[in-house]
């Protein structure tokens, strides 16, 4: 269960109480592109945050006109969910050990002279949407869902539902 988040635009009050596939994945894909510092970008793909995870029922202008501090606690109540919730959730559906590459004397030799390349870090958002489309793939075969169907299901309850099965999967195998 995630906390509701709540916004008043047209001096209606909206509100979220769940994340589906769908809206995480857009929301990976956002962060991905998203690695200006500058506060008018920022500030861009906030908006576009708020407007995916409310279901594009504002536009733009109108997100713009809400509240300044209603925006920020929405935005940062959206982050705290995306990030501290269901991307742990999902980090830890499968539990991996992490691999720690020994540094030998000659890397440096190595990367000077061109018989390794640097090797960049990946955004860690993309590696989130190629989890994201892995989960998708299980959860059709599992659930024999379609593709849309799978996209419109409550993230928190897609993975609880595969961490059981995974879990399981040795149970029903005898």
């Amino acid at each position: 269960m995630i906390p509701e988040i709540t916004i008043t635009c047209r001096e209606e009050k909206i509100f979220v109480n769940h994340i589906t596939v769908e809206q995480y994945k857009k929301y990976a894909a956002l962060m991905e592109k998203n690695g200006s510092e500058k506060i008018m970008n920022v500030m861009f793909f906030n908006k576009k945050i708020i407007q995916e995870i409310f279901g594009n029922r504002m536009s733009l202008d109108e997100i713009g006109q809400i509240d300044a501090i209603e925006f920020v606690t929405a935005v940062k109540k959206i982050h705290f969910i995306m990030q501290d919730i269901i991307s742990e959730k999902l980090m830890t559906l499968v539990e991996t050990e992490q691999v720690e590459k020994e540094e030998s004397a000659f890397d440096e030799y190595d990367l000077e002279n061109g018989y390794e390349e640097e090797q960049q870090e990946e955004n860690p958002w993309k590696i989130c949407g190629e989890i994201v489309d892995r989960v998708v793939k299980i959860a059709i075969r599992l659930m024999k869902e379609s593709y849309s169907q799978c996209m419109r299901e409550d993230i928190m309850q897609l993975l609880d539902y595969l961490k059981f099965e995974l879990e399981t999967i040795d149970e029903n195998q005898t």
